[in-house]
């Protein structure tokens, strides 16, 4: 049932305004809330330099980070077009720094037609935050934001 609750909010965010940051950051909260997340972000992908930009972000202090396809998390997800996911990110060397207080960190691509057009971030200040079924939980919420 949380399932079909999630994807329902994650719809209707989408389908309530033609406003993208507004979507954006209705989608951010809403991922926030339900996850349990501190800090939650959409990267969108610049085509012509390969980057990853954040649009929108929820949580830590902003940050204007750009990163290139391919490299850390985020940049991975997008390249592989898969989830990434670091359970402590103190032993990954993928990880970029943007917020000192990420422990765990879970990157989704966001797709439409096997194409990426960002990823949905997702940090938390605890190691091991996120469970396999959570991860899956993210993709299909991802899924339905894209």
């Amino acid at each position: 049932m949380q399932k079909i609750a999630l994807l329902y909010d994650a719809s209707q965010a989408v389908l309530s305004t033609f406003d993208l940051d507004e979507v954006l950051r209705q989608i951010l909260s809403i991922a926030q809330d339900f996850f349990h997340v501190q800090n939650v972000a959409i990267l969108l992908l610049e085509k012509e330099s390969q980057e990853l930009v954040v649009r929108s972000q929820v949580g830590w202090q902003e940050c204007n980070l750009r990163v290139p396809v391919g490299k850390g998390l985020t940049g991975t997800a997008a390249a592989q077009k898969r989830p990434i996911y670091s359970p402590d990110i103190s032993r990954d060397p993928r990880y970029i720094p943007s917020q000192r207080q990420t422990r765990s960190e879970v990157a989704v691509p966001l797709m439409v037609r096997n194409e990426v057009l960002g990823v949905l971030d997702c940090q938390s200040d605890t190691v091991d935050h996120f469970d396999p079924e959570t991860i899956d939980m993210l993709t299909l919420f991802s899924t339905q934001a894209s």
